[in-house]
């Protein structure tokens, strides 16, 4: 509904509205779901814990991990989905032209899909709270650590979600996706090895170090991740 566009020719309109208009469609649809879906998902983690603390609103995950999740981890691979993301070939959208009208009838972003999505979010947060809790049900082990192995559980899914739902993956996908992976590790080990105060009164020093080195942490983030996604 922009008027921002100019074209020379009346003939490169059919490639504006049949290819790119329906590419920046499906994007845009897709991408607003998965904002959604990855919001809703690491929320609810934080929902299902208040049943085990009274809803006083105390969470299992140290604040920087909690604010950096949205904002550094899971950032930039939505990003590059909405903007390189292909449903269809070019060639085949200006062959058939009639696939303009699934844009038209809006079906990328039914209330149906969007249900749907939802519903999968609260099932994959589920899991994800409660595979863990499970596991570690008759153990010592302390609220950070608890939630330690829910937040990585959580990042793989949200990012293999990603992965799942992208029609179109490239080089540029892989470096971004593992990129993401791997600055949550650096920075988690970071912060477990020098912050002692950073989430006063709690003490988040040597957690994530000594889970990288238990065999336990990578079965139950490999087994929550697959039975999160399984569905999708």
């Amino acid at each position: 509904m922009s008027s921002d566009f100019a074209i020379s020719r009346f003939k490169h309109l059919s490639k504006l509205l049949l290819v790119h208009g329906h590419w920046c469609y499906t994007r845009l649809a897709n991408m607003s779901l998965y904002f959604f879906y990855k919001n809703v998902a690491y929320v609810n983690l934080l929902f299902w814990y208040q049943f085990f603390c009274g809803f006083s609103g105390n969470t299992m995950t140290n604040y920087w991990i909690l604010i950096f999740f949205n904002l550094l981890f899971t950032s930039a691979p939505p990003v590059i989905y909405g903007i390189l993301d292909k449903d269809i070939s070019a060639e085949t959208l200006t062959r058939l032209p009639e696939l303009y009208k699934s844009g038209q009838n809006s079906e990328a972003y039914l209330p149906s899909t969007f249900w749907l999505t939802m519903l999968d979010a609260f099932y994959q947060s589920l899991v994800c709270f409660f595979l863990p809790y499970f596991v570690y049900a008759d153990s010592d082990i302390d609220l950070f650590s608890f939630g330690t192995p829910i937040n990585t559980s959580a990042l793989l899914i949200v990012l293999l979600h990603l992965v799942l739902e992208s029609k179109t993956l490239t080089w540029i996908h892989a470096v971004i996706l593992i990129g993401s992976g791997l600055f949550y590790f650096v920075f988690a080990l970071i912060f477990s090895a020098t912050c002692v105060t950073c989430n006063s009164p709690a003490n988040p020093i040597g957690i994530m170090e000594k889970y990288m080195s238990d065999p336990v942490f990578y079965l139950v983030c490999v087994l929550t991740t697959i039975a999160a996604l399984l569905p999708r």
